[in-house]
């Protein structure tokens, strides 16, 4: 199967973190903390107990995780990508295997060895990265990074800014051999000339899980139909307004569902489309058997 990459770099690793932590507790009971701990690299502090970290693509994510068990023995675990850059390992993911690569790898052929993403910025300038279509993607707003900033690239793969700012590849934009057979059929369905159709008043409008391929986000983002809505599109901006009304709010206080405008491609409303909130499932102690107890509850309350 190929890459979906549009926030692959930061979030998935994180997640993939996250994901392993709670797979290897769920034979035991014990407690979860995050943010635990400070981690210092000769005699440097890099991560700060309490804090975040920032991903890749300015996602947050926790600086580190304390697993304790029901001995009383504690585990910390980091995020892989804070792993290698701490350690100035190089990182990559094969997408075929499901397998995190750390080290030095067999050497890829020079179209980027196909599944296999070097996720690491680079200290130096890659020999013969792998571009795009840089006409294509200034064309829909990208800004072309320069070749000469090691910045600019992840592992050997070319890096550009969308016009919202958020760091893609290149490659992907307009590649449709780059798309599983799946994103084809989406593609098909929903974009013309490999691009997201636009409305009367200008907006485009779409999936956004196409975004890394046309090399943008649309401003009015697809949704099918499902329960008591139609299928129809949603802002990104009201979506986001609606899910930080939930920060901060007890389970008593939260309305646990905020709607929101569910739009008609030309931008009419037709409905309302609702966000759940995260889940009041987790609160600092729980053991692990404690916390997914609490996510069959929301899952049975219709909250996830």
């Amino acid at each position: 199967m190929k890459k979906r990459i549009a926030s692959f770099p930061g979030g998935f690793l994180a997640a993939l973190t996250l994901s392993a932590c709670l797979t290897t507790a769920l034979a035991a009971s014990g407690t979860v903390s995050y943010n635990f701990a400070n981690v210092a690299l000769d005699g440097t502090q890099k991560i700060t107990a309490g804090q975040d970290i920032t991903a890749a693509n300015g996602q947050k994510v926790p600086g580190s995780i304390l697993y304790t068990d029901e001995a009383g023995g504690k585990t910390n675990y980091l995020p892989i990508r804070a792993i290698s850059e701490l350690l100035g390992v190089e990182i990559g993911y094969d997408s075929a295997s499901r397998t995190v690569l750390l080290g030095k790898q067999p050497a890829q052929p020079a179209n980027g060895g196909g599944d296999v993403i070097d996720l690491r910025t680079p200290t130096t300038v890659p020999e013969n990265p792998r571009r795009g279509d840089a006409d294509l993607i200034k064309s829909r707003g990208g800004t072309i990074l320069p070749d000469d900033d090691p910045k600019s690239y992840r592992g050997s793969e070319k890096m550009f800014k969308d016009k919202d700012g958020e760091l893609r590849f290149e490659y992907l934009v307009g590649n449709l051999g780059a798309l599983d057979d799946l994103d084809k059929k989406v593609a098909e369905r929903h974009l013309a000339n490999g691009d997201y159709p636009k409305n009367s008043k200008g907006e485009s409008y779409g999936p956004k899980q196409l975004a890394s391929y046309v090399g943008y986000i649309p401003d009015l983002l697809y949704v099918a139909e499902e329960g008591d809505h139609p299928a129809g599109y949603y802002r990104q901006s009201e979506r986001a307004a609606a899910a930080a009304k939930f920060e901060g709010l007890s389970e008593e206080e939260c309305p646990h569902t905020l709607g929101i405008p569910l739009y008609d491609s030309e931008g009419g409303v037709i409905g309302s489309y609702n966000i759940g909130c995260a889940g009041h499932f987790y609160k600092p102690g729980m053991t692990l058997e404690e916390v997914l107890g609490s996510v069959e509850d929301a899952v049975a309350r219709g909250e996830w």
